[in-house]
């Protein structure tokens, strides 16, 4: 069991969870092998970060199998401060990740779930899902590889993600507090 404070060493980049603490700053993980420099999309995300001097995002890189790294962040929506994380890696998705809403329990958990399915099938880019802890995040999938990445496409969706949850989040917040 790891020591108060110490990270796992792994983590998997599907279905991990964007929790407030993880959405604070973190030291960047110091490796040899690992890290922004080993992973050519994440360096050019934080060089188009640092060369439009973009401050807002900590990051992170995870000692696994794909070279994650996650920078992290928060989208405000309707005043609300929602964790956001970009989690790029040598696969062939950037995920862009945002938890929407915690604490769904009991009889609101098939309730949102149908709900979900609705915005699925309405909106083709976002993919809202249900997580078995309760929470609901919403994913944005950009295929890139190395040569094709594009960060400039990454703030046009994240645009386009802050609108969406600036027109939808008071409806969504209905649907998740209704009896």
């Amino acid at each position: 069991m790891p020591k108060k404070g110490e990270k796992k060493e792994k983590a998997e980049t599907e279905n991990q969870e964007v929790t407030p603490e993880a959405a604070e700053p973190k030291e960047k993980k110091s490796s040899k092998k690992k890290g922004v420099e080993s992973n050519a999309k994440a360096l050019k995300f934080q060089e188009f970060l640092m060369d439009n001097d973009i401050r807002a995002f900590s990051t992170e890189s995870i000692d696994d199998e794909y070279q994650t790294v996650i920078f992290r962040s928060r989208l405000e929506a309707k005043g609300q401060q929602l964790p956001m994380a970009i989690y790029i890696d040598m696969g062939i998705f950037t995920v862009i990740r945002v938890q929407v809403a915690t604490g769904m329990a009991g009889d609101r958990l098939a309730r949102i779930g149908e709900y979900l399915n609705t915005l699925n099938a309405r909106y083709k880019i976002f993919k809202y899902y249900l997580r078995e802890n309760g929470s609901v995040n919403i994913d944005v999938c950009l295929p890139f590889t190395d040569e094709t990445f594009d960060a400039e496409m990454i703030r046009l969706m994240l645009n386009i993600l802050v609108r969406h949850l600036e027109e939808n989040y008071e409806e969504f917040m209905e649907h998740v507090w209704a009896k």
